[in-house]
């Protein structure tokens, strides 16, 4: 489900500069009821929490939409602590790249939905891949 969310959220940044309510506070609720019977609500509400916490400071001063927070807080719902710090890191790397062909560009903001659904998606290709992530705890 966090890939979806990932991949509907970006695209859907990349093209109308808005991530929709629907799609994160629907996630967000759906992660809550299907880990509620799953029995891991806490490790869902740990990635929710941590990945609203995340991006907060950004939206605070400005920087970031509040799609982007809700967007994080999906994510974090169906990756858990873990994956939704990894996922932060890596959208912090592509909102870097992002960020470099913008200033070449001359274009004044990127789009960090984009980014955060990149994050995702290579955390996805690196545990498919077998790739050994050093864990958090």
């Amino acid at each position: 489900m966090g890939l979806i969310i990932s991949l509907v959220g970006g695209l859907w940044d990349a093209f109308t500069g808005r991530i929709p309510n629907w799609l994160t506070i629907g996630s967000i609720v759906l992660g809550l009821v299907f880990h509620a019977f799953t029995g891991k609500m806490v490790w869902c509400l740990l990635g929710l929490l941590a990945g609203i916490m995340i991006y907060w400071p950004f939206f605070s001063l400005g920087y970031m939409g509040g799609g982007d927070v809700k967007m994080m807080g999906a994510i974090g719902c169906f990756a858990g602590l873990e994956g939704v710090i990894y996922t932060a890191l890596l959208a912090s790397l592509w909102g870097g790249v992002m960020a470099l062909v913008a200033l070449i560009q001359k274009k004044k903001y990127i789009r960090y939905g984009v980014a955060i659904g990149l994050g995702y998606l290579t955390l996805q290709v690196l545990l498919w891949s077998n790739w050994q992530l050093p864990s958090l705890y």
